[in-house]
């Protein structure tokens, strides 16, 4: 069993949504849900249930969300030993609008994950509970990054999973690429790697991506797929299509936590993109970020429908 640091955003969505066409922005009847979100969260409680024993590097604000949030991953089972505690900044949100006949709108107060900090306690952390691979987000600080990698140096049998996170982020760990064992992205925030207004599943974008010192790395393309490229061989797949879309939010966290399972397990590649393929459907099929159906054993029993 492997024992993984998540480190990165843990925090709540607030989403709306109205079938009314918004053509006045009025007052107009619809739904409104708090959902437990954050890419650091998303990957702790997966990795959990598919196995692996896994801790939360984060911080949060004194406040209900706080505790709503804390509360919810030590149900999940994931040690919160490392999830801070800011005494003045409130806890990450993120409140996305929707209406019928208008793209969403998100509004996000993230500034509480600048608290999350590498130093000589996380140093510490991780060589007493034998922490064998990190998974981390591009929420987290220049600094914070830093110290990370600075760290793979001294220590580079430990695994690094990067997630670019988002486009405008997307950027911030292209120097420490050769030190990234696994990296995961979407196809906008690859777009933004590579500096270009879009990219296609194809070969000349594994290329180019892997010339910049990503040896590892997978790229999901919504309706298109996944693209992975492990080495020098690439693999391209059709994603598994749900016959009804739920939510789409959380769906490449899961995509990447059900691959670097198998990943980690030295699983063959096909096997390991079957599993991110079916963790991505099922959290597709959720209001949750997470599905509570995901483990092993699901996994290994999963049937392509």
């Amino acid at each position: 069993m492997k024992n993984i640091l998540c480190s990165g955003n843990v925090s709540v969505d607030i989403k709306a949504y109205s079938a009314e066409v918004d053509d006045t922005e009025a007052y107009r009847e619809g739904s409104i849900e708090l959902v437990p979100g954050g890419v650091g969260r998303g990957m702790a409680i997966n990795l959990k249930h598919l196995g692996m024993t896994t801790y939360i590097h984060s911080v949060v604000g004194k406040d209900i969300f706080g505790e709503y949030l804390r509360d919810g991953l030590e149900e999940e089972g994931v040690n919160t030993a490392l999830l801070g505690e800011s005494p003045e900044r409130k806890t990450a949100l993120f409140s996305v609008l929707a209406s019928r006949g208008k793209s969403a709108t998100c509004v996000y107060s993230t500034q509480v994950l600048k608290e999350i900090a590498f130093d000589s306690k996380v140093e510490k952390f991780i060589e007493e509970n034998d922490i064998s691979a990190i998974a981390m987000d591009s929420n987290i600080s220049e600094e914070t990054l830093a110290g990370f990698y600075a760290y793979k140096k001294a220590h580079p049998d430990i695994f690094i999973f990067q997630n670019a996170t988002a486009p405008d982020i997307a950027r911030k760990t292209m120097q420490y690429a050769p030190l990234i064992d696994l990296f995961g992205c979407n196809e906008y925030e690859a777009a933004a790697i590579l500096g270009e207004q879009s990219v296609l599943p194809d070969l000349e974008t594994a290329d180019r991506f892997q010339a910049l010192g990503y040896k590892n790395f997978i790229i999901t393309f919504g309706e298109q797929g996944v693209m992975v490229r492990i080495g020098k061989e690439t693999w391209n797949e059709p994603p598994y299509t749900p016959a009804q879309i739920v939510d789409t939010i959380g769906a490449g966290d899961a995509f990447a936590s059900g691959f670097l399972m198998g990943f980690l397990e030295n699983d063959p590649v096909k096997r390991c993109i079957h599993y991110g393929l079916a963790c991505a459907k099922e959290t597709l099929m959720t209001r949750q970020t997470v599905s509570n159906k995901l483990s092993k054993d699901f996994l290994t029993q999963y049937q392509v429908k």
